[in-house]
C-alpha cells in the first residue's frame, strides 16, 4: 500500500516536470524571435506534407519511433545508479517539444492551429507522453532498488519484472501510435497549412 502511495507520488511528480517542460516549450514558442519561427515554420510545413503524403505505416512507424526513443532513455537510465537523477529530464523534454508544438500552433495559426493540436496532435500525445512517464517511474524506481542493493546482486524475478513493465509500457506507445495514425489519417486532410 505505501509502496503503490509513493510509486503514486512520484507519477504526479514526474507529471509535473513534464508539464513544465511543455509551459517553458510554450512559452519560447510564443516569444521566439522571427528566424526561430522561421526554421519552425519549415520543419512544421515539411513534416506536415510528409505526413500527409506517406503511408499508413510509415506514420505509424514514426509515431511509434519518436515514444520509444524517450522509452528506451528511460530503460537505460534505470539501469544505472544514477538513473534516479537524469531520468526526470526525459519527461521535462517531452513536454518541452510538445509544448514548443502548441505554442508554435497558437503563435502562427492562432485558433486554427489550436483546433489542428487538438483533433490530430494531442489525441495520440496524450497516450505516448502516459507511456513516458510510466517508463519514468519505473526507471526511476529500479535504479532507486539498484541503489538500495549496494553490491549485492539484482535477482532475476525483479529484473524479469522491470522487463515486463516496460513491456506495458511498450503496448501504451503501441496504442498511442495507433490513435495517432487514426486521427492523422481521419482528420489530417481537413487542414493544410
Amino acid at each position: 500500500m505505501i509502496k503503490a502511495a509513493r510509486l503514486n507520488w512520484e507519477l504526479v511528480l514526474l507529471a509535473a516536470v513534464f508539464l513544465a517542460g511543455m509551459a517553458v516549450g510554450a512559452v519560447y514558442a510564443r516569444n521566439a524571435d522571427p528566424q526561430a519561427l522561421e526554421r519552425m515554420d519549415f520543419l512544421f510545413a515539411g513534416n506536415f506534407k510528409a505526413r500527409m503524403t506517406a503511408s499508413f505505416l510509415s506514420i505509424f512507424v514514426a509515431s511509434f519511433a519518436s515514444a520509444f526513443l524517450f522509452i528506451f532513455a528511460c530503460f537505460l537510465c534505470g539501469l544505472s545508479l544514477w538513473g534516479m537523477l537524469l531520468i526526470p529530464f526525459i519527461p521535462f523534454f517531452r513536454g518541452l517539444g510538445l509544448g514548443l508544438t502548441s505554442g508554435y500552433l497558437y503563435s502562427n495559426y492562432g485558433g486554427y492551429g489550436i483546433l489542428f493540436n487538438l483533433v490530430v496532435i494531442l489525441p495520440g500525445a496524450f497516450f505516448c507522453c502516459l507511456s513516458v512517464l510510466l517508463a519514468a517511474r519505473e526507471g526511476i524506481a529500479f535504479s532507486r532498488l539498484l541503489v538500495s542493493c549496494g553490491s549485492k546482486t539484482i535477482s532475476r524475478s525483479k529484473l524479469k519484472i522491470y522487463l515486463l513493465h516496460f513491456g506495458a509500457v511498450l503496448g501504451i506507445a503501441f496504442f498511442a501510435a495507433l490513435i495517432d495514425l487514426l486521427f492523422s489519417a481521419c482528420f489530417g486532410g481537413l487542414f493544410s497549412f
